[in-house]
């Protein structure tokens, strides 16, 4: 009978264990894989439990409202992204440039892929964000589909914003030679599969698309909160 029991309680222990492991399992998710571009990539996909992506065109004005909606209560954020455990990753894309012929889109987007091989991304795409909302948006130019387009931009625009915030050879290589087009092409066609419009987000289980001029960080705040359920 005594030794019924000692199994018994060796079968019990072990039990609990493999309830831990598969409780940990389930908790830890190991998204270190599918990071597209690290340093595109805010917090470490290695202790990560939720991955939250982006997909962004730096020429659509509703992803531009919602990075500066971000990027306006950049405090708030980073505190709920490391509270949470969260890889938050931008998907930069040429996606209006292969659906709908907008130019600018892909020097914008090499802008932006130059600019992570300095590991300044982050730099850049607030810079290009704030640019083109004050050059164009605030003036009435492309900020919706209605609104008259933008017209007299060259790729130069894109060059300079990298030359603004002080990136060096190796940005200015890159773009010159358009060293990162393969990998904006080969992204954008991977986006094509997972992005229904833009911006489009895919934070944990939740995914939506679209963002209204007039939503603020309240929004946003909800929208990042549905990635936790």
């Amino acid at each position: 009978m005594k030794k019924i029991v000692r199994i018994a309680a060796i079968v019990a222990v072990f039990a609990l264990i493999l309830i831990a492991i598969v409780s940990s399992s389930v908790n830890q998710v190991d998204v270190s894989g599918e990071i597209w571009n690290q340093a595109m990539t805010i917090g470490d996909p290695e202790t990560a439990v939720r991955h939250y992506i982006v997909y962004t065109d730096l020429m659509c004005p509703y992803c531009n409202y919602y990075g500066r909606a971000i990027w306006d209560n950049d405090s708030d954020f980073q505190e709920f992204i490391k509270d949470n455990k969260i890889a938050y990753e931008v998907r930069v894309t040429d996606m209006l440039f292969e659906s709908s012929g907008v130019d600018m889109s892909r020097p914008a987007a090499e802008g932006a892929y130059c600019a992570a091989r300095e590991n300044r991304f982050w730099d850049y795409y607030h810079a290009a964000l704030e640019h083109i909302f004050t050059d164009y948006y605030a003036k009435g130019y492309g900020y919706a589909k209605t609104a008259p387009a933008i017209t007299g931009m060259t790729r130069d625009y894109w060059y300079n914003i990298g030359k603004e915030i002080g990136l060096g050879d190796t940005f200015k290589t890159c773009f010159e030679e358009s060293q990162a087009v393969s990998e904006i092409q080969e992204n954008t066609m991977k986006a094509s599969n997972y992005a229904n419009g833009l911006p489009y987000f895919t934070f944990g289980k939740f995914s939506t698309g679209g963002f209204d001029p007039s939503w603020e960080w309240d929004t946003v705040k909800s929208m990042l909160k549905q990635g936790l359920k």
